[in-house]
């Protein structure tokens, strides 16, 4: 039967009152934390549909009273629990998921956002202790994958092609930078989440010594260091890989034809790949090379000669993971098999095949990139408005497979679009509040704000 998220409450609070509760509750095979995610969601539903007991969580931070949280409304959530939001107290947060573990006996612990991946990792071993297991790559893995600077250090020793990269550690730098890449420029963290910083830190592109001046003193400011490539102009490439014991038990390729933000930011709009040897060899030589165990992606971008060069790694389920599962490549149950200590020895040789060509699309990530797209004329991945309204609407004569929408799950769907049309609403008024403060301006002779002024608005 479903838990409510104010039994789940209601729970919590005795287990602080009550200290080391005994444990009496109700069993589950999988807590699923970050419900609100696209990556929770279809991490419910494999799990659910193996036949599992999962329970979901999500940040109160995140829950909306008037939206509901995605993996909340699925029908394969046995129990859903609300915990105190990681980036305003990641402690009392972990405090949440061992208490849950503590009260009702889990085996696994699934986190599939970079919050709650640093506000569970030391916790780790209290988990293992009450027979749990966090489904994360071992802490030397993370150590190197969670510091880009690491990870291309890593792939250089390997021979791995990487983009010329220059580190950043003061503004005083910025002048010397210029002088060496000339502009754009991509700016990425060398740590996206830091205990500074409120929200995930993204690679930005600037075209102007502005622009740049002011991305480096916030990365700076939030606790990371500051990496500085040339802009690559190629196709976003990558595979998603399942490795145990230095073999990959299951890979996936990808193609990202857009993402929200357009620069490093979630696919909007991605499509299967076979796995090319230019990229899939790289990446097996680098997970190797770090010892890594679990899920992973290795992302590429080609440079204007069509060579994949390294772009990071991330050690946790991606974006692009729906379209992993509809080619046929089920990556939450591969975790599970592992996590829960499932003998994957015996399995040997290639990955499984799967198939290619698979579009899939998000389409509030899609809208979100159309909007993006139109106030970012002329800068590095933008096109013209009308070849974006092309591809926008053209892609509903090419893509079926949308991210949330299942004919035997259909909440998380609904609650999707009431997401969606929120965003739209806010949107329209915003652009409606900056039309009336534009004239008011106009007419005292002052300047105009547009709405390319505004931040992203779905």
């Amino acid at each position: 039967m479903r838990g409510t998220v104010k039994q789940a409450s209601q729970e919590a609070a005795r287990a602080e009152r009550n200290g080391v509760p005994q444990r009496g509750g109700d069993r589950y095979d999988i807590l699923v934390l970050d419900a609100g995610s696209k990556q929770s969601l279809v991490s419910t539903r494999s799990l659910g549909r193996a036949g599992l007991r999962v329970a979901v969580a999500e940040c109160f931070a995140e829950c909306d009273p008037s939206l509901p949280v995605l993996s909340f409304k699925s029908r394969y959530a046995a129990r859903t629990l609300v915990l105190p939001s990681y980036a305003d107290d990641a402690a009392a947060f972990a405090d949440g998921v061992v208490d849950f573990v503590r009260w009702h006996p889990t085996r696994v612990v699934l986190p599939t956002s970079d919050g709650s991946i640093a506000a569970m990792s030391p916790r780790r071993e209290e988990l293992r202790q009450l027979g749990c297991v966090l489904a994360l790559a071992p802490p030397g893995v993370m150590e190197v994958t969670n510091d880009k600077d690491q990870t291309l250090a890593v792939a250089r020793e390997l021979g791995i092609p990487c983009p010329e990269t220059m580190l950043l550690t003061s503004l005083d730098e910025l002048s010397k930078m210029a002088a060496s890449f000339g502009f754009p420029v991509v700016l990425k963290p060398t740590i996206s989440w830091t205990d500074r910083s409120s929200s995930r830190l993204q690679p930005t592109e600037v075209i102007n010594g502005r622009e740049a001046a002011a991305t480096v003193e916030r990365f700076l400011e939030a606790g990371a260091g500051a990496l500085a490539q040339p802009w690559l102009s190629g196709t976003r490439e990558g595979v998603t890989m399942f490795v145990v014991g230095g073999q990959v038990l299951a890979a996936c390729g990808h193609l990202a034809h857009r993402t929200s933000p357009a620069l490093g930011g979630v696919s909007a709009m991605r499509e299967s790949t076979p796995l090319l040897p230019d990229i899939y060899e790289p990446a097996r030589a680098l997970v190797q090379a770090i010892g890594m165990q679990g899920v992973c992606e290795v992302e590429f971008r080609r440079d204007a000669a069509s060579r994949p060069m390294l772009m990071e790694i991330n050690t946790r389920l991606a974006g692009t993971i729906y379209n992993a599962v509809y080619s046929g490549v089920d990556f939450p149950l591969w975790i599970w098999r592992w996590a829960s200590g499932e003998d994957l020895s015996h399995l040997t040789g290639p990955p499984p095949k799967y198939k290619t060509g698979v579009r899939t699309r998000w389409l509030r990530g899609d809208m979100r990139w159309l909007w993006d797209n139109g106030r970012r004329a002329g800068r590095p991945d933008s096109v013209s408005r009308a070849r974006a309204w092309w591809l926008f609407g053209s892609e509903f004569l090419r893509t079926f497979h949308y991210d949330c929408m299942s004919l035997d799950d259909s909440g998380p769907a609904l609650a999707e679009c009431r997401h969606t049309v929120a965003a739209v609403r806010k949107s329209v008024r915003k652009v409606k509040g900056v039309s009336r403060v534009s004239g008011r301006r106009a007419r005292r002779g002052g300047g105009s704000i547009w709405p390319g002024d505004l931040g992203a608005p779905i």
